[in-house]
């Protein structure tokens, strides 16, 4: 793949790597900073209304309330920060590409993989 063509996020995390399907997801931080959001919202919510003394049952209905107001605003805050490290990185990677690998060390590469090769077919035949 060439510096120029676009990435997916699976590739940034793990360098080039193919990650297992569904083990990564793209917007794994944005779910995580709504998440983590809303639990602040219903606990900021519970504790002002427990200092306030409102009854019970009106402090839950307001922290539910906050939790999926901040939930949903933390979604967005998380969605427009992860597009900006997306976007960041692409133009990182254009601006700063791969340079190539020198032919002695690609011959280095090539040997050690042959020989890694021929060691796991001596291996297999000596077991």
């Amino acid at each position: 793949m060439s510096p120029t063509e676009s990435q997916s996020d699976v590739d940034i995390v793990f360098d080039g790597e193919q990650a297992p399907s569904g083990e990564v997801k793209p917007d794994v931080p944005a779910r995580v900073f709504s998440s983590v959001l809303g639990l602040m919202g219903f606990g900021t919510a519970l504790l002002v209304g427990l200092v306030a003394g409102n009854p019970g049952i009106t402090i839950l209905y307001r922290a539910m309330l906050a939790m999926a107001v901040c939930a949903v605003v933390g979604r967005i805050i998380g969605m427009v920060g992860e597009a900006g490290v997306r976007e960041f990185l692409k133009n990182y990677k254009q601006d700063r590409p791969m340079p190539e690998v020198p032919a002695p060390l690609q011959r280095l590469y090539k040997a050690r993989a042959d020989d890694e090769a021929m060691r796991q077919s001596m291996s297999r035949r000596n077991a």
